[in-house]
């Protein structure tokens, strides 16, 4: 490896062959400047404090016997700011900071300059917090001490080498506004398994990343001089990290794994996933080579929360129509609408992003959170439910600050579960709310009432007579077979199909009455089912794409295709009428999306839409199109597939299909990634398969896909 450039700074030599807790300082040791020797307190309070730069990076080595000095701390201010020059003093939050060069702009020496000054902040914080440590804790053991002043001292070497080479890029460091992150997030330290937590195991771990990916960046942007200091750093970075490793695993409590441990030692907002750097290859190697065990890497691995944004919360209750059905009485979930719940719950966290929050009731295993990270899909922050089905009393989501509340749907019980957390968006509070007419939301007779244009011949009907009589009006308008169905319900659920041929058509019913509330339509023969999907805003309904959809004869979902044409590999005659006929209708500025909009607004609603529609065939051979049977105001399978596309190779189709596994595993086929190492071809199921589990969701992926 190339040494950084020896006509811009002097590179001092150390060889260190294990991580040791204990690093013996062997340079001769230095006197002050008026010949008198400089303490270790003078030391460390000369690189917080001093506001000339050169004086911070100055490297000079105490003389021994300050090590044995059991000096009570030096007197801190209460609020702690180290000393800076002015052009280095901390920006203002929401000051104006460059973004990080990309890779195609570090052709740029300007560019190439932003990202070391970048770098050379973060390594002065360091050293900066390094002595803070040594004079807040002068009782730490003294072998902590003589490896803290070593590790130090480093810092101090790495920020010279970054300013010198930035100034052969053409930028001063102070050129741009500098974060205080790294100093608000460990300057509060109240011990050193404290610093250790923070800054070694969380910022200078993160580096292991950051330091080898940048420096093989700048390599291959040409610059040698630059990926020198770099790959340098990282082997210092190791060595920094194992010395961190150490005292954590002699302090912490001796029952917990090192991820146990650091896990509940990080206060909010720190947390692991600031221990790795974003958007960039996870080094595995590095974090063995410290000595990091296998467990921990996997679940680091693994780990997500949001780094800054303001996360949205999700939460899985697939059986929000089904309480709505019974409020306000009380709800009491059949066995297979519980068990749907439980096995599925997984599929709300494909919806969510990176950054976001997924509640679960039960955490899937590591091992298949790995299994799905290594197929490409990326998963939220997932966090654990209490056995009642609400959040803990001691979850860290109490204290957070909150964006939007996204459930899988309104439900009546949401509120008394989440309606405490701190949301910021005033959308939070309307989903959250409650209601009697909130059930109307979902009633497909109040759809079809309102939005009779689009229903075409759905009758929303009360009581037997009313529908006896409607049928009795179908026969002699030549109607062949009707379905009747409950106007509370999801996924087909009671649906009861009727022939009108029959000399006396009857229909199965409950104490007289076939439903509370039904809805009566003739049955078509159906050619091709979709689903569009939108997400009302306000004042707006924003398309988001066509699913087509895979029902059951008896009206039950059974799965969807999303492909890059919706319309490819159709019949050309079927294909046709789509394009011209059918799916023009759905625009976002179109009669149809105003009328869906108005009614959305009517019922205070904003949030995920899913419309199911169907083309089907008519008595004389032609093509129809029934523009709304159902709208489903939630998430549904559709949009979970139409999410689902975002984590898998371009270009490619998926399919999402529900199976009842009974006593067999469903049929897969063996995945294959791209060069990105996102899943190209194959199948997966997305939830975890135990021994009580009894629904599959399964996904395929491939460039042309047929429902199987």
């Amino acid at each position: 490896m190339a040494e950084p450039n020896q006509g811009s700074f002097q590179v001092m030599e150390r060889s260190r062959s294990t991580f040791s807790a204990e690093v013996e300082p062997t340079d001769r040791p230095d006197e002050g400047r008026a010949g008198v020797p400089e303490s270790i307190a003078d030391y460390a309070a000369r690189v917080l404090w001093s506001e000339s730069l050169s004086e911070k990076l100055e490297i000079r080595v105490p003389e021994r016997v300050s090590w044995e000095s059991s000096a009570s701390p030096a007197a801190l201010p209460k609020k702690l700011t180290p000393g800076r020059p002015d052009e280095l003093r901390f920006a203002a939050s929401g000051s104006a900071r460059p973004r990080l060069p990309s890779r195609p702009s570090l052709v740029s020496e300007k560019n190439r300059g932003i990202l070391l000054h970048f770098f050379a902040n973060h390594e002065l914080l360091a050293a900066e917090l390094m002595a803070l440590a040594l004079l807040k804790f002068p009782e730490a053991p003294l072998a902590f001490r003589r490896g803290l002043v070593a590790t130090m001292r480093d810092e101090q070497r790495h920020t010279q080498w970054y300013l010198a080479r930035m100034a052969e890029c053409g930028v001063e460091f102070g050129d741009y506004p500098v974060s205080p992150f790294f100093w608000d997030a460990v300057s509060s330290m109240e011990c050193p398994l404290d610093y250790v937590s923070r800054l070694s195991l969380t910022f200078e771990q993160a580096n292991l990343d950051y330091s080898r990916h940048y420096g093989d960046m700048l390599a291959a942007a040409g610059d040698e001089a630059s990926a020198a200091i770099l790959h340098r750093i990282y082997e210092d970075e190791k060595i920094h990290v194992g010395y961190g490793l150490h005292w954590f695993r002699k302090w912490k409590d001796p029952q917990e794994s090192d991820w146990d441990g650091l896990v509940r030692r990080l206060p909010f907002p720190l947390s692991p996933a600031r221990a790795k750097a974003g958007g960039v290859i996870f080094n595995e190697q590095g974090r063995r080579e410290v000595g990091f065990d296998e467990s921990y890497i996997r679940e680091l691995t693994l780990f997500e929360r949001s780094k800054g944004r303001t996360p949205h919360l999700y939460y899985f209750n697939g059986d929000a129509e089904l309480q709505a059905a019974r409020y306000p009485d009380t709800y009491h979930p059949k066995a297979s609408a519980a068990a749907l719940n439980a096995d599925l719950e997984i599929l709300i966290a494909f919806l969510a992003r990176r950054d976001d929050v997924a509640l679960l009731r039960r955490l899937p295993s590591s091992g298949h959170r790995e299994k799905l990270a290594d197929l490409g899909f990326v998963l939220p922050e997932l966090v654990q439910l209490s056995d009642g089905g609400g959040l803990t009393a001691d979850d860290l989501l109490h204290q957070r600050r909150l964006h939007e509340f996204r459930p899988w749907a309104k439900g009546p019980d949401l509120d008394g579960w989440f309606g405490g957390l701190h949301f910021t968006s005033p959308l939070a509070e309307a989903t959250l709310a409650w209601t009697p007419d909130s059930r109307r939301l979902f009633s497909k007779g109040d759809q079809s009432q309102h939005l009779p244009r689009w229903f075409g011949e759905s009758c929303s009907l009360r009581d037997s007579d009313e529908v006896s009589t409607t049928l009795e009006r179908w026969k002699h308008a030549g109607v062949v077979q009707a379905v009747l169905k409950p106007s509370l319900g999801t996924a087909g659920r009671g649906m009861r199909r009727i022939d009108l041929a029959d000399p006396a058509p009857s229909f199965p019913s409950k104490n007289g009455d076939p439903f509370p509330e039904c809805v009566l339509e003739p049955w078509h023969e159906r050619v091709f089912d979709f689903s569009v999907q939108y997400q009302v805003q306000p004042g707006e309904l924003r398309f988001l794409g066509f699913v087509r959809q895979q029902i059951s004869a008896a009206g039950g979902y059974r799965g969807s295709i999303v492909q890059t044409k919706f319309c490819g590999n159709l019949e050309p005659g079927l294909a046709r009428f789509l394009m011209t006929a059918a799916l023009p209708v759905y625009q976002a500025d179109g009669d149809f999306a105003r009328d869906l909009l108005a009614w959305a607004g009517q019922h205070g609603y904003q949030g995920p839409v899913g419309i199911d529609s169907y083309v089907h065939r008519r008595p004389d051979g032609a093509l129809a199109h029934r523009v709304a049977c159902e709208i489903n105001p939630r998430y549904t399978m559709g949009r979970v597939a139409l999410d689902l596309r975002r984590q898998i190779s371009p270009g490619c189709a998926l399919s999402l299909n529900l199976l009842n596994i009974g006593d067999s595993e469903p049929a897969l086929v063996t995945p294959t990634l791209d060069q990105d190492g996102l899943l190209q071809h194959g199948s997966v199921i997305l939830n975890e398969i135990r021994e009580e589990t009894r629904f599959a969701a399964r996904i395929t992926v491939g460039k042309h896909l047929e429902f199987r």
